[in-house]
Parts: C-alpha cells; structure tokens; sequence
C-alpha cells in the first residue's frame, strides 16, 4: 500500500500521451508517449532541449490539462483526481519574487509546516548545508535552489517529479542528494522521475532510463543497473541521433538553424544599432 491508502498500481502510467499547446497547432508537443514506472522506480528522462521533457513532467504533476486520460498517478488521473504524495519540483521556482524577498529561511520553511516534518527537515538540512539564519534575498541562486530542495522533500511522497532542479548545486551537494533520494526509493519504494542533462555520478542511480525524442518514445524503456554500462556515453548517442532527426525534419520544411547565407550590409546594421553613440 502507497503512504495515502492506494493499491499497488503502478506508480506512473502513461500510454500514448498526445498534447498540443493550442489546439490549433499542427504538430503535437507530445504525440504517442508511453511510460510506466513501478513502486520503487529511479528513472531519468533524456531528452535534448525542447524534446518534451518539462511538458510531460508539468502533466504528471496535474498542471496541464490533457483532452484524453490516459495518464495517471498512483491509478489515479493527473487532472481530474490528483493523488497526494506527489511533489513537482521545477526551475522556475527560484524566479518567484516571493522566494526572493527578505525572509529568513527558518521562517520559510515553517510557514510550509517545517515543525510538523522537523525529523526530516533537519536530515535535508545537514545534506543540503542550509543555514536556517539565511536571509532568501541575499543568498545565491544555488543556496536559494537548496532551499526549495528542503521545503520540497521535508514531507513524505510517493512519487517525486525532478525537473533539472540540480542544475545549480555544487557537486558535492549534489551527490549528498542522488544518496538520499536512492534511499527513499529503496527504502519507502517511492518512485522518481528525474529530468536532467548532467549525467556524471548517476550510473548506479537509477533503475530504469526513458528517452524523449521530438515528443515522442522512441524506444521502450531502458532496464538499467551499474554494471549496464557508460551512462554519458548511452545519452549522448540518443543526443546525436535526436539532433539528426530534427535537422531533417527542419529541412525539409525549409528551416535551418546557425548561419543563413545573410547577406545584409554589416556596416548599415551596427550604424542602426549602435547605442555608444
């Protein structure tokens, strides 16, 4: 049984997810994908900037509305009936003006229910190396991300949805974290889904690893354990082989990123524009 009472269904199940932006777009953001992961699961979400990544991850989290439902949490759909137990964490926290205000950490996480959780939060405080005495408005962005960090997984879930929210930590930190999180899956069977482009010090991380191509899965799931093999090495090749594929599908619609043959007079162009003068 999950911490709220549910069945052991799988954690996350998806099958041919298909979202646009605006109804009216021609090309999906995501067209046909398809992931489950189990009680327990550490998976990463691969992907080339724009592949779909941080959209799958925002509907899982129930904050966009799909026309189909065909995606659930914990047996439950992501929209309609959000299970508790999940916590989203993405980058735009730390742009939130309120987490940028004069307010001193301690406060902050009480004002979340921090005494209610303070066995855990203390733990993420020492992993984290959080000074409760910060003040969120003279802090850097990586100590502010290490504060959303703690306030995020003071209280107990099930599943956990990582958004590239490390990108700003040191590598020690870092590791500290990947150390805790294994933990939990092990030891509570919860699941993570873990969205990220840097991959040094996650081989024996996760269990499984997902690949988004251009929106969609291309392949199935990737069983996977320390012993599997160079984990930089696999992304990268799903990296260049992604990047191929959207070149020629760019090209063939007429679009070519980098260099374009312009040839408008340089000298017209830095006259209209420079403001030195």
């Amino acid at each position: 049984m999950t911490s709220n009472g549910c069945p052991d269904e799988l954690a996350i199940d998806c099958r041919d997810l298909t979202f646009h932006f605006n109804p009216n777009d021609t090309e999906p953001v995501l067209s046909g994908l398809n992931i489950q992961l189990a009680r327990g699961d550490c998976c990463l979400l691969v992907g080339a900037n724009g592949a779909g990544k941080s959209t799958l991850l925002r509907i899982l989290a129930g904050k966009r509305l799909t026309k189909t439902r065909n995606c659930r949490i914990l047996g439950q759909d992501v929209f309609m009936n959000t299970p508790g137990g999940v916590v989203y964490l993405g980058t735009e926290w730390c742009m939130n003006p309120v987490v940028r205000s004069d307010i001193v950490v301690s406060h902050f996480l009480d004002s979340v229910g921090g005494w209610r959780h303070r066995a855990r939060r203390d733990r993420l405080l020492e992993i984290l190396d959080v000074d409760l005495d910060w003040r969120m408005h003279q802090i850097s962005d990586g100590e502010r991300r290490r504060v959303q960090l703690c306030m995020g997984l003071m209280t107990e879930w099930d599943v956990l949805l990582l958004d590239e929210v490390t990108v700003d930590l040191d590598v020690l930190v870092r590791a500290d974290l990947i150390t805790f999180l294994a933990s939990e899956a092990k030891e509570r069977g919860a699941t993570i889904l873990y969205a990220t482009h840097i991959f040094d010090g996650l081989g024996s991380f996760p269990n499984k690893i997902v690949h988004i191509q251009l929106g969609s899965t291309p392949r199935p799931t990737l069983e996977w354990s320390p012993g599997s093999g160079d984990l930089f090495s696999v992304a990268l090749g799903w990296l260049r082989e992604d990047r191929e594929l959207r070149r020629k599908k760019e090209a063939a619609r007429g679009r070519i990123r980098g260099p374009k043959g312009d040839t408008r007079d340089a000298r017209t162009f830095f006259d209209k524009y420079d403001y030195a003068h």
